[in-house]
């Protein structure tokens, strides 16, 4: 699989993942500069950005700038160019927190596109489950569900199991479940949820 973080403003330390590219989006794409990492591209309206820094931007990779009014976010735009150039996993990192309007719009791309789309950042990880079986590697303490549409699921391997246990999108009792050891098991017998797994910002 070719997978691609797409690095938006909000990021602080950028992890380094083996064999993965980086997109910077917008101010996210300084952040990578900054931090040295190599950028397949950058993508934004860079209106957050100085033009020394813009400047910066296109002597080290190529540049896709945007109008400052259009229709689609930064972020959406940068989903697009990662699926244009062939990638199947991304993760957008540094989307969340800071205005709510960009994380709530995030999140909308999250839960309503199909999109082989992972939203982290340095104390959380979203990502969507369909109908099916998953090993889930421990990334951080505190493991939640919560269901976009009526499902069914069963967890093991963790501090209170459940066994084909019915979530409904009113539902929140599947919150601050924790993996028992390295990994857990997950079966979506029905519908889709979202998965996340959390830190406290003071852990």
């Amino acid at each position: 699989m070719a997978k691609v973080m797409l690095v938006a403003g909000l990021a602080k330390h950028i992890p380094i993942i083996e064999g993965m590219d980086y997109i910077g989006v917008d101010y996210g794409a300084v952040c990578c500069l900054r931090q040295k990492l190599p950028l397949v591209l950058a993508v934004g309206d860079f209106d957050s950005t100085t033009k020394e820094e813009l400047d910066a931007l296109k002597k080290n990779c190529k540049v896709h700038q945007l109008p400052i009014q259009k229709n689609e976010t930064d972020s959406e735009e940068a989903i697009r160019c990662a699926i244009e150039l062939g990638y199947d996993e991304i993760i957008l990192y540094g989307g969340l927190g800071g205005r709510l309007d960009h994380e709530l719009a995030n999140l909308h791309l999250l839960l309503y596109r199909d999109l082989p789309l992972t939203l982290m950042n340095e104390h959380n990880v979203m990502k969507v489950l369909l109908p099916g079986s998953y090993t889930i590697q421990k990334q951080y303490r505190y493991l939640s569900f919560f269901a976009i549409e009526e499902s069914v699921i069963s967890e093991s391997g963790v501090a209170y199991p459940l066994c084909e246990k019915h979530l409904r999108p009113r539902d929140i009792f599947a919150v601050s479940n924790e993996i028992s050891q390295q990994e857990a098991e997950i079966i979506v017998h029905e519908g889709k949820v979202l998965m996340i797994q959390s830190d406290d910002e003071n852990a």
